[in-house]
């Protein structure tokens, strides 16, 4: 086991460049010598040299991972061939550790990609290069014409819709589900809705795992498809928080001048620390049987009030929130995306006019508030952590005007909206 160092930026990042076998007689030649990373803002690990890894091995990087990061430091790992990536994956640490393909890739990571802007400031680190789409099922317009019939629902298992949001119930069957169909979302594999019963009062499933009984039931879904293609740190520029609306145009912005795959449109999932909620829902189930005696869509004014609540004040403060959404940036030419996917996916919320530059659909579901985990943050990880420690409060489709005063953002560029097969 050979090992090499080098330094960056005056010494505060380290690069340990590593070759050979990390098996257990290559972990205990290398782990004293790693020490040397230990004292660095960024401690990076080049593995590309490395064809074989063990449980030794990875041993030595959760040591220096703790070491590293307990002062709110960086540990990076760069190179990983397939076989040793695998062997991360098995052993439950893909998500702990932050991994680069390249070395150039880890130190454009550092803190200097920070950005501010009037609504707050926005710090980045990359994610996967992998192109990511958007998929949906169903039509809008169905949902907004109340003309949802059995033929329309589709069963979905919650490990395929792990980012989404739409149109949506459990119950044993298309039958049983029909009455009920409400706003849904899916985040951190579980799947919370709000049932439209008259209770005002969501509901949610975390399942341990896929069952062929237990299944989303869903008439109109929007799922994020691929990796995250960066993450970002949110830190509003006042305590009142930013509009999720000031958000998303914070992202648009400094992605036209960022990013080469950038067409207009992105979809996220959020971590947040939320001042201000105002939420929105459709209340009764947008089936045929119910549908307007007029024959105008459920948003039209004469049939608003009657189908949609919605809030003027908000509705919680000062709780943690986790939330997914699409947007699209209107001063971008959208002409690279397909039309009609488009207007598949998008309407016009009466209640929800507060930019004419971007269109925005977000869900969120709200816990008591959270603390954050050890640093480095993992957005995965985060939502994990809240969704098996927090206190459940209320789930509902977001207004623009709800406000953040902190977020940390995953964020893919989307390069394509298709329907669901």
């Amino acid at each position: 086991m050979v090992v090499h160092f080098l330094e960056s930026d005056g010494g505060r990042t380290k690069i340990a460049v590593l070759s050979g076998r990390l098996d257990a007689a290559g972990a205990a030649q290398v782990e004293p010598e790693l020490q040397a990373l230990t004292d660095a803002d960024t401690a990076i690990l080049e593995l590309s040299g490395v064809d074989y890894l063990s449980s030794a091995g990875v041993r030595v990087f959760l040591t220096l991972f703790k070491s590293v990061t307990q002062n709110a430091k960086r540990f990076v790992l760069v190179g990983l061939q397939p076989y040793c990536h695998e062997v991360i994956k098995i052993s439950g640490l893909d998500e702990t550790f932050l991994q680069k393909a390249t070395l150039e890739e880890a130190l454009s990571g550092s803190p200097s990609r920070q950005f501010e802007l009037p609504s707050g400031s926005f710090t980045f680190d990359s994610g996967s290069g992998d192109a990511g789409t958007v998929e949906v099922l169903g039509h809008i317009e169905d949902v907004l014409t109340s003309r949802i019939n059995d033929s329309s629902i589709v069963s979905k298992t919650f490990s395929s819709t792990e980012y989404s949001i739409g149109l949506g119930a459990l119950g044993p069957g298309v039958e049983e589900v029909m009455p009920y169909l409400g706003e849904m979302m899916t985040i951190g594999g579980t799947m919370v809705w709000l049932p439209t019963d008259g209770n005002d009062t969501p509901d949610f499933l975390v399942p341990a795992q896929d069952s062929a009984e237990v299944v989303i039931r869903t008439g109109f879904n929007v799922s994020l498809v691929g990796p995250f293609n960066e993450y970002a740190e949110f830190h509003s520029s006042t305590e009142e928080g930013a509009t999720i609306s000031e958000i998303y145009r914070g992202l648009f912005d400094l992605a036209r001048n960022r990013r080469p795959d950038y067409r207009g449109a992105i979809g996220l999932a959020m971590r947040a620390e939320m001042s201000a909620v105002y939420g929105s829902g459709v209340t009764k189930s947008p089936i045929l049987a119910n549908a307007p005696a007029n024959g105008r869509m459920i948003t039209d004014t004469s049939n608003f009030s009657s189908w949609f609540e919605f809030d003027e004040s908000p509705r919680h403060h000062d709780v943690t929130g986790l939330i997914c959404g699409i947007g699209l940036d209107l001063d971008s030419d959208l002409a690279a995306f397909d039309a009609a996917q488009l207007a598949a996916t998008f309407y016009i919320n009466p209640a929800n006019m507060v930019s004419s530059r971007e269109m925005l659909h977000n869900h969120g579901v709200f816990f008591s508030p959270q603390p954050l985990g050890d640093r480095p943050l993992k957005l995965e990880k985060e939502i994990a952590r809240v969704v098996e420690l927090g206190d459940f409060v209320d789930m509902r489709h977001l207004l623009d005007r709800c406000r953040i005063v902190w977020a940390l953002v995953g964020v893919i560029y989307i390069q394509d909206f298709h329907s669901a097969k």
